[in-house]
């Protein structure tokens, strides 16, 4: 079934096709050019008729459905209203106060749109001491048991007596946007120290957060008819900022030597490439130096997140983009959210010399006086007098040993289809399911009914070109669990595959 809609012609006026694709429905239905009873196409016909995912289809429908031009229900069709809520002929269209949104929330509102039609994620699992439904192997979370609470109360105690020492007013406006330099001058010596990376503090600023590190870069560097290179899969956020500034996005595969080149015309490349995200697998050293080549001969910068390589467990890691970077094209990101705790927003964007004011100032304009700046104070001394180390080597200790008794689970897994290549370093363990969705679908909810749920990965690449809404991957979390959880939560999955009737052959390694 297709129908003949305008939606060029509204896209072109709005640029969103969301919009468009209301607009052109809702008038070919005022007009009378779709008649009442008619039948419309279905999600999956329209998406693919005007190139856009099903969940925007969908959600298009839902406020057609709302306003009282379509009728039916999921299942038996859908059809425009015997009684539309306006005569066909004579009225004008009347615009509504959601149309007068801009063009980059109109893109906002898509991302989640395309987001639809995967497995939603489990529900948060704590909060406030209380526990919300199945948590056993969400990805993301560390263990604050293991957190030196007492050292941190110290530090937090020591920056609270040194502001009271002054003007508590004047303490607060000496920090400036691009933060503490204290904070900075503690930063920029543990990265020479452990990852090689010579930054002066002059070139660090401080962000709440590494996605808002992202996000202020691509509003600095990327506009509509720029491109951006994202790896595929990859990290949401990175997704949904680059999207929202109207660049074209370009996809780069990733494979076990990590994100291919290619020799794009792009400004932007963004790059995991010490653990990539969500698959765990390290950018060679030939390709890192393939990816500054690339840098360097189209101008482009590169966004180097540096996701979880605090947490490496044996072997050394690599050495960072920006170590390597002689002609400043990288700007490295960071941050303690994962090492301290999710509560303290501090991260930090090292960024070449000429950058570093016009990131200062792009953050000053949403923050001119930084954030937590007693936890900055307190950060400052921690890591400055070794806390900070101290904390890390014990959480590796720890974890080491619980991401050994993930593999060891995963490995006598029998019969689910999981195929995974062991990680050393991180806080999840990436897994292929080569199964078919629909046992995918239905193990994990099972799991989920019993308690035990995993992070569903098929969402890092919603939204982009060529995703494969029928490929499903898991990852499992691993670093909050004793290993005797880790061993219940494997036992649990086991049991309700078997209960499926699943037999593939079982968890295997790549």
């Amino acid at each position: 079934m297709e129908i003949r809609l305008a939606f060029e012609r509204y896209f072109l006026q709005s640029g969103s096709k969301r919009a468009a694709l209301y607009d052109s429905l809702r008038d070919a239905v005022r007009s009378g050019q779709l008649k009442e009873g008619e039948r419309l196409p279905s999600s999956r016909s329209l998406a693919e008729l005007y190139g856009i995912s099903r969940g925007t289809v969908t959600q298009v429908y839902d406020m057609l459905y709302a306003e009282g031009y379509i009728q039916g229900a999921r299942g038996s069709g859908t059809y425009v209203a015997q009684r539309i809520p306006y005569p066909s002929a004579g009225l004008e269209r009347v615009e509504q106060p959601s149309e007068r949104m801009s063009a980059w929330f109109n893109r906002l509102e898509e991302l989640k749109a395309d987001k639809e039609g995967y497995p939603p994620a489990a529900p948060e699992s704590r909060q406030a001491g209380r526990s919300f439904g199945p948590q056993l192997f969400q990805s993301g979370q560390t263990d604050f048991r293991l957190f030196p609470v007492k050292e941190w109360k110290i530090a937090l105690h020591a920056a609270v007596r040194e502001c009271m020492q002054e003007n508590l007013p004047d303490c607060y406006r000496e920090i400036p946007g691009s933060g503490l330099f204290r904070l900075r001058e503690a930063v920029s010596a543990m990265l020479y120290r452990e990852r090689g990376i010579a930054a002066s503090p002059e070139e660090i600023v401080m962000t709440s957060g590494s996605k808002q590190g992202l996000a202020l870069l691509v509003q600095i560097l990327a506009e509509p008819g720029r491109r951006i290179v994202l790896e595929h899969p990859c990290y949401g956020g990175i997704r949904e900022a680059a999207s929202v500034t109207g660049a074209e996005l370009i996809q780069a595969a990733v494979d076990e030597n990590g994100a291919v080149p290619g020799d794009w015309d792009a400004a932007i490349a963004a790059l995991t490439p010490n653990r990539q995200f969500p698959t765990g697998t390290v950018l060679s050293a030939e390709r890192r130096k393939e990816w500054l080549a690339w840098a360097e001969r189209r101008g482009a910068i590169i966004i180097e997140d540096d996701y979880d390589s605090e947490f490496r467990y044996s072997g050394r890691l690599g050495e960072p983009l920006k170590a390597m970077d002689r002609n400043g094209r990288v700007v490295y990101l960071g941050s303690f959210s994962r090492t301290m705790y999710s509560g303290l927003r501090i991260g930090y964007a090292v960024v070449p010399s000429w950058m570093a004011s016009r990131l200062a100032q792009a953050k000053a304009f949403y923050e001119p006086y930084a954030s937590g700046q007693l936890e900055q104070m307190a950060l400052a001394n921690f890591i400055a007098e070794g806390s900070y180390a101290k904390h890390l080597r014990r959480m590796k200790r720890q974890y080491k040993r619980r991401l050994a008794a993930l593999h060891r689970g995963l490995d006598e897994l029998e019969g689910a289809p999981f195929r995974f290549r062991p990680s050393d370093a991180g806080l999840h363990q990436y897994a292929e399911w080569t199964g078919s969705r629909d046992h995918y679908d239905r193990l994990l909810q099972g799991c989920r009914n019993r308690g035990v749920a995993w992070h569903d990965g098929s969402g890092y690449s919603a939204g982009e070109p060529g995703g494969n809404k029928d490929k499903r991957f898991a990852l499992f979390g691993f670093a909050h669990l004793e290993e005797e959880e880790i061993g219940r939560g494997m036992q649990a999955i086991a049991e309700q595959w078997n209960g499926l009737g699943g037999n593939a052959g079982g968890s295997r390694r790549a």
